[in-house]
Protein backbone atom coordinates (compact mmCIF):
# COMPACT_ATOMS: atom_id res chain seq x y z
CA UNK A 1 0.00 0.00 0.00
CA UNK A 2 1.44 3.33 -1.10
CA UNK A 3 0.69 6.39 0.88
CA UNK A 4 0.07 9.56 -1.09
CA UNK A 5 1.12 12.95 0.30
CA UNK A 6 -1.22 15.90 0.22
CA UNK A 7 -0.63 18.78 -2.26
CA UNK A 8 0.95 21.06 0.37
CA UNK A 9 3.35 18.35 1.56
CA UNK A 10 4.35 17.55 -2.03
CA UNK A 11 5.14 21.22 -2.81
CA UNK A 12 7.15 21.51 0.41
CA UNK A 13 9.13 18.36 -0.44
CA UNK A 14 9.92 19.62 -3.98
CA UNK A 15 11.06 23.03 -2.67
CA UNK A 16 13.26 21.37 -0.07
CA UNK A 17 14.92 19.15 -2.70
CA UNK A 18 15.43 22.16 -5.02
CA UNK A 19 16.98 24.26 -2.25
CA UNK A 20 19.28 21.44 -1.15
CA UNK A 21 20.38 20.92 -4.76
CA UNK A 22 21.14 24.64 -5.18
CA UNK A 23 23.00 24.76 -1.88
CA UNK A 24 25.09 21.72 -2.81
CA UNK A 25 25.97 23.27 -6.20
CA UNK A 26 26.91 26.58 -4.59
CA UNK A 27 29.12 24.97 -1.96
CA UNK A 28 30.94 22.61 -4.30
CA UNK A 29 31.10 24.78 -7.42
CA UNK A 30 34.36 26.54 -6.52
CA UNK A 31 36.19 23.72 -4.79
CA UNK A 32 38.57 23.04 -7.68
CA UNK A 33 39.39 26.69 -8.34
CA UNK A 34 42.28 28.47 -6.62
CA UNK A 35 41.47 32.10 -6.02
CA UNK A 36 44.26 34.48 -7.11
CA UNK A 37 44.49 35.92 -3.60
CA UNK A 38 45.31 32.45 -2.26
CA UNK A 39 48.22 31.85 -4.65
CA UNK A 40 51.43 32.21 -2.63
CA UNK A 41 53.54 35.25 -3.52
CA UNK A 42 56.47 32.98 -4.46
CA UNK A 43 54.36 31.32 -7.18
CA UNK A 44 53.00 34.54 -8.70
CA UNK A 45 54.44 35.82 -12.01
CA UNK A 46 57.94 37.26 -11.56
CA UNK A 47 57.89 40.87 -10.39
CA UNK A 48 59.94 43.55 -12.11
CA UNK A 49 61.96 45.39 -9.46
CA UNK A 50 64.18 47.52 -11.72
CA UNK A 51 64.14 51.22 -10.93
CA UNK A 52 64.54 53.69 -8.11
CA UNK A 53 62.64 52.87 -4.93
CA UNK A 54 62.15 55.35 -2.10
CA UNK A 55 60.43 55.09 1.24
CA UNK A 56 61.11 54.59 4.89
CA UNK A 57 61.86 52.10 7.58
CA UNK A 58 60.46 52.51 11.07
CA UNK A 59 62.81 52.02 13.99
CA UNK A 60 62.57 53.07 17.61
CA UNK A 61 59.54 55.22 16.87
CA UNK A 62 61.15 57.24 14.07
CA UNK A 63 61.01 56.99 10.29
CA UNK A 64 64.33 56.70 8.47
CA UNK A 65 64.49 57.38 4.68
CA UNK A 66 65.57 54.63 2.26
CA UNK A 67 66.56 54.88 -1.39
CA UNK A 68 67.32 51.82 -3.54
CA UNK A 69 68.36 51.75 -7.17
CA UNK A 70 67.93 48.24 -8.55
CA UNK A 71 68.56 46.50 -11.87
CA UNK A 72 67.17 43.08 -12.69
CA UNK A 73 68.30 40.41 -15.14
CA UNK A 74 65.90 37.48 -14.99
CA UNK A 75 65.55 36.60 -11.32
CA UNK A 76 68.90 38.23 -10.35
CA UNK A 77 68.89 41.69 -8.78
CA UNK A 78 71.76 44.08 -8.03
CA UNK A 79 72.01 47.73 -7.06
CA UNK A 80 72.69 50.26 -4.33
CA UNK A 81 70.84 51.09 -1.15
CA UNK A 82 71.10 54.10 1.13
CA UNK A 83 69.46 54.14 4.55
CA UNK A 84 69.62 57.61 6.11
CA UNK A 85 72.31 57.71 8.77
CA UNK A 86 72.99 53.97 8.87
CA UNK A 87 76.30 53.10 7.26
CA UNK A 88 75.77 49.45 8.18
CA UNK A 89 72.69 49.35 5.91
CA UNK A 90 74.14 51.41 3.06
CA UNK A 91 75.99 50.03 0.03
CA UNK A 92 75.72 47.53 -2.78
CA UNK A 93 72.87 45.02 -2.61
CA UNK A 94 72.36 41.69 -4.35
CA UNK A 95 69.39 39.41 -4.39
CA UNK A 96 66.81 37.50 -6.34
CA UNK A 97 63.14 37.60 -7.23
CA UNK A 98 60.83 34.61 -7.00
CA UNK A 99 57.29 35.53 -7.95
CA UNK A 100 56.46 38.64 -5.92
CA UNK A 101 59.15 37.97 -3.31
CA UNK A 102 62.42 39.91 -3.38
CA UNK A 103 65.26 38.66 -1.19
CA UNK A 104 68.08 41.18 -0.69
CA UNK A 105 71.37 41.28 1.14
CA UNK A 106 74.31 43.61 1.65
CA UNK A 107 77.84 42.27 1.94
CA UNK A 108 77.55 42.37 5.74
CA UNK A 109 73.84 41.77 6.35
CA UNK A 110 70.98 39.70 4.95
CA UNK A 111 68.15 42.20 4.72
CA UNK A 112 65.26 39.78 4.40
CA UNK A 113 62.30 39.30 2.12
CA UNK A 114 60.07 42.00 0.64
CA UNK A 115 56.80 41.60 -1.26
CA UNK A 116 56.53 43.50 -4.55
CA UNK A 117 53.14 44.51 -5.94
CA UNK A 118 53.64 46.62 -9.08
CA UNK A 119 55.17 49.89 -7.78
CA UNK A 120 54.97 49.07 -4.06
CA UNK A 121 57.43 47.06 -1.98
CA UNK A 122 56.64 46.11 1.63
CA UNK A 123 57.94 43.78 4.28
CA UNK A 124 60.35 43.51 7.14
CA UNK A 125 64.13 43.64 7.05
CA UNK A 126 66.96 43.17 9.56
CA UNK A 127 65.51 42.33 12.94
CA UNK A 128 61.90 42.78 11.83
CA UNK A 129 61.98 46.47 10.90
CA UNK A 130 58.91 47.34 8.77
CA UNK A 131 59.68 48.80 5.32
CA UNK A 132 57.42 50.57 2.80
CA UNK A 133 58.83 51.63 -0.57
CA UNK A 134 57.40 53.06 -3.81
CA UNK A 135 58.99 52.99 -7.24
CA UNK A 136 59.73 56.46 -8.65
CA UNK A 137 58.16 57.14 -12.03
Amino acid sequence: MTRRLGPASEVFMRLTIALLTLLTCALTGGCGVVAPALVPAAHAPMANVSGVWTGRVETQGRLVPITMTLTQTGPDVAGDMSVGGWSRLTGGVKGSVQGELLTLSLDRVTLGELTVKQDTMTGQVSAGLPVNLRRSK
